[in-house]
């Protein structure tokens, strides 16, 4: 009985490893097939929201439009207020109004999974605002990572859980045989 309690017990403890949150890795364009795919966007403002995003790979680039849920941003620059106020007028993203009057933004895309400062340029206030976005590879469709690493883990995890079974029967009939 103790023998299956344990089992169990390595049985869960593998299932936790594969469905706690994984690690965040970065994901460069080399991961990723060409294309262009929805994908969500965490921003640490909720004053940046982003209620829609299509990343676009080619040529081992990317880039993304995103739309804001507001209009209050005249252009954003990947990096910080400081470094924006340094930078040339060609290094900004100017906004693009859709035909719903939102403002969307064309910026590249260095890795997914990964935080980087993006800071926007309020109309009303006239000043740089930063925050830290996070384009989430776990929200890609399916056939856009060149190979899955959650399926890798599962992978790994079943074997675990077989191997560890299969050391268990053994051992339980090694005892028993004396």
């Amino acid at each position: 009985m103790k023998k299956f309690i344990y089992f169990i017990m390595l049985a869960i403890m593998s299932m936790c490893l594969c469905s706690c949150e994984k690690e965040m890795i970065p994901i460069y364009a080399d991961k990723l097939n060409e294309g262009t795919y929805s994908v969500e966007v965490k921003s640490s403002s909720s004053m940046f929201r982003i209620i829609d995003c299509q990343l676009t790979v080619e040529n081992g680039e990317m880039s993304a439009v995103m739309t804001l849920s507001g209009t209050g941003y005249e252009k954003l620059f990947v990096g910080t207020g400081i470094e924006a106020d340094k930078a040339s007028d060609g290094d900004y993203s100017y906004f693009m109004e859709t035909d719903e009057g939102k403002y969307c933004y064309k910026i590249p895309v260095e890795a997914l999974d990964k935080e980087f400062s993006c800071t926007g340029f309020s109309i009303r206030k006239q000043k740089w605002y930063d925050r830290t976005i996070i384009f989430k590879s776990e929200t890609l469709p399916d056939g856009a990572l060149k190979s899955n690493p959650v399926s890798v883990i599962m992978i790994l995890t079943a074997v675990i859980i077989a191997f560890t079974a299969i050391s268990i029967v053994r051992f339980s009939r090694r005892k028993e045989n004396g």
